[in-house]
């Protein structure tokens, strides 16, 4: 089965598992860094001189920075304000910025009236572009050095630094990456809370539902090749579509898939489930959502709890200063092709739940921290001093210890 989830996150395509920009990269058929940059399959391009091709050939002497997004991509647009303070910042003879989206050049036209967004914009409907370049998660950013090759696939935008850009203008050694810079770091989160308030202030309009879950049965088999699960998370919010019930309670329940145990004859039917719940506490919610599904799908869920080897994930004063202040739903997923674990806008419970997946084991959050991490590490799950040496970095870190843990059962006729 391929999930293809289109978030107001941000977009991942991936086989087996979800995943998406600091540190190493999740886009598993990036090409690498020093091969040949694909060709760009571009089929209007906005904002640029009359004139301008965007070719290697043409580009060919100054550093060009992809910016894969979409204009339904909340991260991509809390960006924006980082792109725009990067472009100020560097010359434009040297470093080009191209962000290029895969929808019909109406839509991008009418977005970037309402939200100014600068350097070239390209308009791939055909999705050529985002193949070549194996995107599977937004935004994504690629830097090419100006001999046409590619320099990185692995930074993103508040972790990229105007000197490392024009350095490799000049053709030094670049090692892109560190801490992201404070300012755009703050211009991201300030974006992020914006538009988490914009979308609260949405679904708080009279004629919104006050509470709704609706679950149907999809057109759909949940072993169908060409099954794709679709998963759009909002404040108050979830849409889920041709899914099988698994998929059902980790993105609609929040049960981490490693907590997921089926026993007897589970439904090969794929549903649909959505949620509107803008006011909701998340606990209750989920188990509404458990209800709804254990009703609609004829299953048995059960929550079973017993001591158990686990990781106790905690964290210091550091990991505080680094959680942002938001509202906004994120995710943490580890993928196993890459060994990456990337967090977006991720509670502590989804980056323990993130870690226990890559483990293998479960991790309890011991943390007692409230806000949201945004990060991108590359891990070695058969190496817990390694993993500890960059969790140390965030000022997270995990022990073995005997600790109550919850999994849910789901049971079929």
């Amino acid at each position: 089965m391929r999930l293809t989830l289109p978030t107001a996150l941000c977009a991942f395509a991936l086989t087996a598992s979800v995943a998406s920009s600091q540190g190493s990269n999740l886009n598993r058929n990036a090409p690498g860094a020093g091969s040949p940059a694909p060709e760009l399959a571009i089929a209007q391009l906005l904002q640029a001189p009359p004139g301008s091709k965007v070719d290697w050939a043409s580009l060919r002497g100054k550093v060009v920075v992809l910016e894969f997004w979409a204009t339904w991509c909340a991260p991509c647009v809390a960006e924006i304000p980082v792109l725009n303070a990067l472009v100020a910042a560097v010359d434009p003879q040297k470093v080009q910025f191209v962000s290029i989206s895969d929808e019909d050049a109406a839509v991008v036209e009418a977005f970037l009236k309402k939200k100014a967004t600068a350097g070239w914009i390209g308009v791939d409907a055909a999705g050529e572009t985002f193949k070549r370049y194996g995107v599977e998660a937004r935004p994504t950013t690629v830097i090419i050095d100006a001999q046409g090759r590619v320099a990185s696939t692995t930074v993103s935008l508040e972790y990229l630094k105007t000197e490392q850009l024009l350095a490799l203008a000049k053709g030094e050694p670049v090692t892109f990456g560190g801490d992201a810079d404070p300012k755009l770091q703050a211009m991201f989160s300030a974006a992020m809370a914006k538009g988490s308030a914009d979308e609260a202030g949405e679904q708080g309009k009279t004629d919104k539902p006050l509470f709704q879950i609706s679950l149907r049965a999809s057109a759909l088999s949940a072993e169908a090749e060409q099954q794709k699960a679709h998963v759009q998370l909002g404040v108050g919010r979830i849409d889920i579509t041709d899914a099988p019930v698994s998929t059902l309670l980790q993105y609609g329940a929040g049960v981490a898939p490693t907590r997921i145990v089926t026993q007897g004859d589970i439904p090969k039917t794929a549903y649909d489930l959505r949620v509107v719940a803008p006011d909701a506490d998340a606990k209750m919610l989920a188990q509404a959502v458990e209800l709804a599904i254990s009703s609609g799908a004829g299953v048995r869920i059960e929550h079973r709890t017993a001591v158990s080897d686990a990781y106790a994930l905690t964290a210091n004063a550091e990991a505080n200063q680094r959680m942002l202040a938001s509202s906004f739903p994120g995710m943490a997923v580890f993928h196993e092709a890459t060994g990456t674990l990337q967090c977006i806008n991720a509670s502590a419970d989804q980056l323990a739940s993130a870690l226990e997946k890559a483990l293998g084991m479960p991790v309890v959050n011991e943390t007692g921290l409230t806000g949201k991490l945004k990060c991108n590490l590359k891990l070695d799950p058969k190496n817990l001093n390694s993993i500890n040496e960059t969790l140390k970095g965030l000022g997270f870190a995990l022990e073995r210890a005997k600790r109550p843990v919850e999994t849910v059962v789901v049971s079929g006729s």
